[in-house]
């Protein structure tokens, strides 16, 4: 199949297990799906020692030959007659990896927000190359590391969502966002319309006030299908756009 997205090819993870894994040669060295998020899940279970992982998700194309996949967790515990701060957003890691050399591994962290599964991400992809070596080994590492500032990054998200709450935008600077958004190359010709759509006609109702969380969840729902291997980048490109003074309004 070719770059078939992966809103239309939920996988579980036993599923994710059931793909062939490449053969191991002289210059590459394979990282199985399974082994990556499953890595990624006990390190964060021990560096996320507040949160408590509330649902995961993953996605293939090309056969299964490259996943894109979400641990998203919330908060574990609760302050009496105090509403929780986060209870819209949950913490979220996304993780990426391939079989067939067309992405290496690679980890960003974020938020989702909870009602319509968008995602929200910031900061940098932390690439993984694996080509030699205890490959095991060397990937708990570099998932500890990725991971040491994933609160601090979903509190800059909290921060920022309450920001756009707070911003009404009517439709001619929705349009010209979405413009720039296309234009920049975070969204593609098909995602366009689908932005819009969201736009005019908000899919969960949360998003019917006419401010520019709406218009950033409009965006995200459209990025949902995005091939794997452009994912995050599409989701950190999409972030700085709306966060940046004076990128969209």
């Amino acid at each position: 199949m070719g770059a078939t997205l992966i809103s239309n090819n939920r996988v579980t993870l036993e599923e994710l297990s059931e793909i062939e894994l490449p053969e191991k040669t002289d210059s590459y060295v394979p990282v199985s799906h399974v082994d990556f998020i499953n890595n990624t899940k006990d390190i964060a279970n021990r560096i996320l020692d507040k949160y408590e992982l509330h649902k995961e998700q993953f996605g293939i194309a090309r056969d299964g030959k490259q996943m894109f996949g979400t641990l998203t967790y919330k908060e574990s515990f609760q302050t009496d007659g105090i509403e929780h701060p986060h209870k819209d957003i949950g913490l979220s890691i996304g993780l990426r990896n391939s079989y067939d050399k067309s992405m290496s591994l690679g980890l960003c962290s974020g938020g989702s927000v909870f009602v319509c599964e968008n995602l929200m991400m910031t900061g940098d992809v932390t690439i993984m190359r694996m080509h030699k070596g205890n490959i095991l080994d060397e990937l708990k590492g570099l998932i500890f590391k990725a991971l040491l500032d994933a609160e601090d990054k979903f509190e800059t998200i909290h921060a920022d969502s309450q920001m756009m709450k707070r911003v009404s935008i009517n439709d001619t600077k929705a349009y010209g966002a979405m413009g720039k958004l296309y234009g920049y190359g975070v969204i593609s010709e098909r995602q366009l319309p689908v932005m819009k759509r969201e736009w005019l006609k908000p899919s969960h109702d949360s998003f019917d006030s006419r401010t520019v969380w709406s218009l950033y969840n409009a965006g995200t729902e459209a990025l949902k299908t995005t091939p794997p291997m452009h994912r995050m980048k599409r989701q950190i490109d999409m972030h700085k756009m709306f966060t940046e003074t004076n990128r969209i309004n």
